[in-house]
């Protein structure tokens, strides 16, 4: 994996986390035992010109949560697990996941970029990544 493609996924995985905070608590998505993302949706109804734009905007930004929930469902559990606590949860450093994943460096860094590689590849049959 080139660093471009890296750097590429690691940009839209920022910005879920971006368009995450702007969805109400109750419509974020949970993460599961096994580190896979569910999405709740949303079921409140708008009513004016502004509130419909508004709806639009974030029912856009929904679409793309989907579709990134849906190609880190895709990897194996513990290349989920991997890119979930390094880039989804709370800001962590490499050394910090792979002592509480309990997998040597060299594991990790490996596990890492093919997860990445997997990732850059279902982002951009998604169109996100060009």
């Amino acid at each position: 994996m080139q660093k471009e493609e890296k750097q590429k996924v690691e940009q839209v995985l920022a910005q879920y986390n971006l368009d995450k905070l702007t969805l109400a608590y109750d419509e974020m998505p949970k993460v599961t035992a096994q580190y896979t993302l569910l999405s709740t949706g949303s079921s409140k109804p708008f009513f004016t010109q502004q509130e419909d734009e508004m709806k639009q905007e974030q029912t856009e930004r929904q679409a793309f949560l989907d579709v990134i929930q849906e190609c880190i469902n895709r990897l194996s559990e513990v290349e989920r697990e991997l890119i979930v606590r390094r880039y989804l949860e709370e800001d962590r450093f490499d050394y910090q996941v792979y002592m509480e994943m309990m997998i040597s460096e060299r594991q990790y860094y490996r596990l890492k970029t093919k997860a990445l590689a997997k990732l850059h590849y279902l982002m951009g049959v998604a169109g996100y990544i060009v």
